[in-house]
């Protein structure tokens, strides 16, 4: 097939039919070609154009390895290069420096880009992440903040708040070099990192003792407040804090200097001054603790070293009591001949216990009561009954509680009220059976 035809006239004036190229179909080209030749290439699939250009024949309709990517070469043709520029056509992936992307899109070497808009990521799979490890990288846990994750663990976090931001190290943080402050500047040794009015600083540290003293005087002087410090064998003075600002707070409160206890166990303490000799006891009809006088018993005991006789009369007779078997508390008590004074107003428990024995085999009645301050004491009164010589002994005991005023002395008297006999009569009394006992109870 031919085209382009036209007509000329030669110099001998004859008219002749040009064609200036030819058309051919095969899967050879044409072995004697012609400037602007059509050939379709029919030996690749599918069919390529090619033009002659006088010395090479070249495609028209070009064609191209599976995902390539055609681009203008530098003489204007298109052209191809699959490693540098790919496209998976099965796994739609695009490949730049590449012919083997595995992810949507993928760049082997240096990339540039003037931004990037990214998810927000994840703590276990960040926006920004690596192919062999997709749960460590960077991602943003919410608006205008950024952390950084490792292994799924949050370790660094970046955030802003009011134009002032805070980097928070959430694991340990380990230093090879050094730490600049505002100015700058790493330190000197022994140095140590100090806040400043515009940041930190580093700054001169006082002397720090660094053997293994230990501290051998920490007394809190006798005003309460001043607590005095020295270390062992430093060769230096001890060392005084005021600690009277110290604020007390909980149960005690107040400055160290003048703490007042509010409470015991989160109940409260009344604020009603105590007295001397006054502790500290609960009330439950205030619910509070208050200042109460705390009793302690106290006691004294005597008898007689010597057997007496009381006779028979209408009057009593004082028995003795000239010893005892311990000192009393010489604050409670006065043990005297005829009783036992005591010292201070309460209540008290009395005792006492009369053994006699008749001289005569004759039935003899005893009569014994308490006195005190010489006064027979009411309801106190005894009775004894000897029989004859085979029954000549018996003893008698009363117990008294009596309210006594300061200096009260209480002694015990007796008396035969009556005998067998025409005659009047007496009673012994036995030392080893005979005692006075006062007990303050109260």
């Amino acid at each position: 097939m031919y085209t382009q035809e036209i007509r000329v006239i030669n110099s001998k004036g004859t008219i002749l039919n040009v064609r200036n190229n030819t058309v051919t179909t095969s899967n050879t080209g044409n072995l004697n070609p012609v400037e602007n030749d059509i050939w379709f290439d029919t030996s690749s699939s599918p069919t390529t154009i090619k033009i002659y250009n006088g010395t090479t024949w070249v495609k028209l309709s070009p064609t191209a390895t599976e995902g390539s990517i055609f681009f203008g070469s530098v003489t204007g043709e298109l052209t191809e290069d699959n490693s540098q520029l790919f496209w998976d056509n099965i796994n739609n992936r695009l490949g730049i420096g590449t012919s083997s992307p595995t992810n949507k899109l993928h760049v082997t070497g240096a990339m540039r880009t003037e931004g990037i808009l990214n998810s927000d990521g994840t703590l276990g799979r960040p926006s920004y992440r690596f192919k062999n490890d997709t749960d460590t990288g960077m991602y943003s846990p919410v608006a205008d903040e950024i952390s950084f994750s490792v292994g799924g663990i949050e370790a660094l976090n970046i955030d802003e708040i009011s134009n002032n931001t805070t980097v928070t190290i959430k694991q340990t943080l380990k230093l090879n070099g050094h730490i600049l402050d505002e100015n700058n500047s790493a330190g000197n040794t022994g140095q140590i990192l100090s806040a400043t009015t515009t940041g930190t600083g580093w700054v001169n540290s006082s002397t720090i003792n660094t053997d293994t003293q230990k501290i051998d005087i920490y007394t809190l002087n006798a005003d309460g407040k001043n607590l005095e410090i020295s270390l062992e064998n430093d060769a230096e003075i001890a060392k005084q804090t005021n600690l009277s600002a110290l604020i007390i707070t909980g149960d005690v409160s107040g400055t160290l200097a003048a703490a007042t206890v509010k409470k015991i166990q989160s109940i409260d303490v009344s604020n009603i001054n105590p007295i001397d000799g006054q502790t500290l006891v609960y009330d439950s009809t205030i619910s509070k603790y208050i200042p109460k006088t705390t009793f302690t018993p106290t006691v004294s005991e005597c008898y007689p070293n010597a057997i007496q006789t009381v006779a028979e009369s209408s009057n009593f007779t004082t028995i003795n009591f000239q010893s005892q078997d311990f000192t009393p508390n010489s604050s409670d008590y006065t043990n005297t001949s005829d009783g036992i004074i005591v010292l201070k107003a309460g209540r008290y428990k009395i005792t006492y216990r009369i053994t006699s024995e008749v001289i005569n085999n004759v039935r003899v009645g005893g009569e014994f009561q308490l006195i005190k301050n010489t006064i027979s004491v009411n309801n106190t009164k005894s009775y004894s009954y000897q029989n004859s010589s085979l029954v000549n002994k018996s003893t008698v005991m009363m117990v008294k509680i009596l309210d006594l005023l300061k200096n009260d002395k209480i002694g015990v008297e007796g008396r035969v009220f009556e005998s067998d006999r025409g005659i009047p009569d007496s009673l012994t009394i036995i030392p080893s059976g005979t005692m006075l006992t006062i007990e303050k109870i109260n």
